[in-house]
């Protein structure tokens, strides 16, 4: 599963304003990649797993085929292993 981290939302609304990877690592979600936008002010996190259920409300599911991100935050390299991984690890 792929998460989005609203950088907005977590500022104004929870008063979050700590790095989103360290927020990530505190709620014990692993990823395989983490991508910076700034122009949408948010971050990517590709393949995560040991996602709690109770998700704060900047942090959602992001369904997007990461081919579609290639050339915006994402390197075609990158992209083919984002699919990979989640093909290697579907059921």
């Amino acid at each position: 599963m792929h998460l989005i981290y609203e950088m907005m939302t977590a500022g104004i609304d929870y008063k979050e304003n700590r790095h989103p990877q360290k927020v990530m690592k505190e709620l014990g979600i692993t990823y395989q990649h983490a991508t910076p936008q700034s122009l949408y002010d948010c971050w990517q996190f590709w393949n995560c797993e040991n996602i709690p259920s109770n998700l704060p409300g900047f942090i959602s599911e992001f369904k997007i085929d990461p081919f579609d991100m290639v050339g915006d935050g994402l390197s075609k390299e990158v992209a083919v292993k984002i699919a990979a991984y989640k093909n290697q690890n579907s059921p």
